[in-house]
C-alpha cells in the first residue's frame, strides 16, 4: 500500500494545522459487498479439496409377471469441490501524514502500528475493499493461475470462479447449455427470453425455486420488460421494483407463473451468461474464515505491516441441476 496524499498537500499545504478537522470530514469511498457469495451455502472445511458423491437408482417399476425379473441399478459418481488460498499483505510508513491536513491521523507513539491511521484503514477500508475485490474479480470471473514468486498476483487469478466452473463443465460435456441465441436488446423481448430460458429447465428441477442470475444491466432490462408485458393484464398493478440497491442488498424480480426470481449480480460485469440452480446446489468452501475479518498488525522501526490469509472456493455438486445459456463460453 502506498499513501497517496499529494493532492491533499497541494490543496491544503505541506504542513499540519489544527483546523478542527476530524474523521467526520473524511469521506470514505463506498465499496460493493459480495452479494454473489451470499447466494452460496457455506461448507466450512480444512480440506482444500472437498469430496462428495452423487447417487442414483435407475428405473425399478415394471409390469407384473410371475417370473423373477430383476430391474434396477444403483450408481455413484464422484464430486470434487476445491478452494484456494488468498492473502492480504500491506506495508506502509505513515509518517508522511504528519505534515499534511491528515496529520490528526498520526500520533506521538513511536509504535506506528498504534497510530489512528492504521485503525482507520483496517476498520473502514480494508475488509470492505477485500469484499469488493472478491465480488468484482474472483467469484465469477476468476481463473486460477499460480502466482509468480515475489510478485503480487493479478486480479482474477486467485480461484476458479463461477464462469470458469460452468464453462469447464460445458467443455467436458458434463453440462449442456440451453441454446437461446443472442440476448435481445429490447426490454419486452428479453423478458420473454428469460421466460423461455426457465421453461427449458428439466422437469425434475423446474418446480424448485431458483435465483436466475445475470448481470445488473440485464436484470434491469428484464424488470422493465416484465412491467411492459404484464401491466395491462393486471390493471397496471404490477409494482415497479427498485432494481439498483445500495451495494449490500440482493434485489429480485419475479418470473411470472414460476417460483423463480431474477437477480442482478455486480460480479458478472458485462457477461451475457445467465445461470440458475437450486439453493441446495450452490456451495462455497471456506477455511480460516475468521481471518476474512481480522488481520495481524506488526511494526518494525517505522514500517507497519498488515496481513491476513484465508481460503475460498465455489462450486455446484450436481451439474445436471445447473442451467445456463450458451453465451460467454470463454475459458
Amino acid at each position: 500500500m502506498a499513501i497517496d496524499i499529494d493532492d491533499i498537500k497541494t490543496e491544503y499545504g505541506n504542513y499540519y494545522r489544527d483546523g478542527g478537522q476530524n474523521l467526520s470530514r473524511v469521506l470514505k469511498k463506498p465499496y460493493l459487498s459480495s452479494k454473489t457469495e451470499a447466494l452460496f451455502g457455506l461448507i466450512p472445511t480444512d480440506d482444500t479439496s472437498y469430496t462428495m458423491a452423487q447417487t442414483e437408482l435407475s428405473r425399478v417399476l415394471q409390469p407384473f409377471q410371475p417370473g423373477w425379473t430383476p430391474l434396477g441399478n444403483f450408481s455413484a459418481s464422484p464430486i470434487v469441490l476445491t478452494q484456494t488460498p488468498f492473502k492480504i499483505d500491506i506495508e506502509e510508513n505513515p509518517d508522511k501524514l504528519e505534515d499534511s491536513w491528515l496529520g490528526f491521523l498520526a500520533d506521538k507513539n513511536l509504535d506506528r502500528a498504534q497510530w489512528p491511521f492504521i485503525r482507520y484503514v483496517v476498520e473502514e477500508h480494508l475488509f470492505a475493499r477485500s469484499d469488493e475485490d472478491y465480488e468484482l474479480n474472483e467469484i465469477y470471473f476468476g481463473k486460477f493461475q499460480a502466482p509468480t514468486p515475489g510478485t503480487p498476483g493479478a486480479a482474477g487469478t486467485g480461484m476458479d470462479g463461477i464462469r470458469t466452473v460452468l464453462n469447464r463443465a460445458i467443455q467436458a460435456s458434463k453440462l449442456e447449455p440451453i441454446v437461446m441465441g443472442a440476448i435481445p436488446t429490447d426490454d419486452l423481448a428479453f423478458a420473454e427470453y428469460v421466460e423461455a430460458f426457465v421453461n427449458g429447465f428439466s422437469r425434475r428441477y423446474r418446480g424448485r425455486p431458483m435465483e436466475v442470475c445475470m448481470n445488473d444491466t440485464l436484470a434491469r432490462r428484464y424488470a422493465q420488460g416484465r412491467y411492459k408485458k404484464y401491466k395491462s393484464d393486471t390493471g397496471q398493478s404490477v409494482s415497479r421494483q427498485i432494481i439498483d440497491g445500495n451495494g449490500d442488498t440482493l434485489l429480485t424480480s419475479p418470473i411470472e407463473f414460476t417460483k423463480h426470481q431474477v437477480v442482478g449480480l455486480d460480479s458478472m460485469g458485462d457477461s451475457m451468461k445467465i445461470w440458475a440452480t437450486p439453493v441446495e446446489n450452490r456451495k462455497r468452501l471456506a477455511k480460516k474464515t475468521v481471518n476474512t475479518k481480522q488481520v495481524r498488525i506488526e511494526s518494525a522501526k517505522r514500517q507497519v505491516s498488515i496481513y491476513t490469509d484465508f481460503y475460498k472456493g465455489v462450486g455446484f455438486p450436481v451439474l445436471e441441476a445447473v442451467f445456463t445459456n450458451e453465451q460467454d463460453l470463454t475459458l
